[in-house]
């Protein structure tokens, strides 16, 4: 593995051939998507995954968030990719997409109903500033949630 970049000290590594990233940061809770806003100031109504058009729900689509360098800096395709959560304390897990872009300077951000199967005590407001969680992504695999097929949306496209 090496390391593809460091944001605010979270390493973030991948394979050589960049169909492999992962990291452990802290949890950090996204309310973005076509849902309701939960009282989040900084909601957005759509996410980077856009499935022609329908965005994803934070409250119903289990999703991860990503900087923007890891879309950038992998050759596979990462929106719509495979991706998984696991709380590295509790071991409780549960298979991901990959779904939205986040700030540049930030890591660890999942939808809410993500990170609420993996530790039960976050709210839609207040995730764990912990850095236990270890994330998981595999750009150029579509993502099979729960049965749900995700299909790869390359950047631009």
């Amino acid at each position: 593995m090496n390391t593809l970049l460091i944001i605010d000290g979270v390493r973030i590594y991948t394979n050589a051939s960049g169909n492999y990233v992962c990291f452990v940061s802290d949890l950090d809770i996204c309310n973005d998507g076509s849902g309701p806003a939960h009282g989040d100031p900084y909601h957005q109504s759509q996410t980077a995954y856009y499935n022609s058009g329908k965005y994803l729900n934070a409250d119903v689509d289990r999703y991860i968030v990503v900087p923007p360098q890891i879309r950038s800096m992998v050759a596979p395709v990462v929106m719509g990719c495979r991706a998984r959560l696991t709380n590295l304390l509790t071991m409780d897990t549960s298979a991901a997409v990959t779904g939205d872009i986040g700030p540049s300077d930030k890591t660890g951000e999942a939808a809410y109903c993500l990170a609420k199967i993996v530790n039960s005590k976050i709210s839609h407001n207040i995730g764990d500033s912990t850095r236990l969680y270890f994330f998981e992504l595999w750009p150029g695999v579509p993502a099979n949630v729960e049965g749900k097929k995700y299909a790869l949306e390359p950047a631009g496209g």
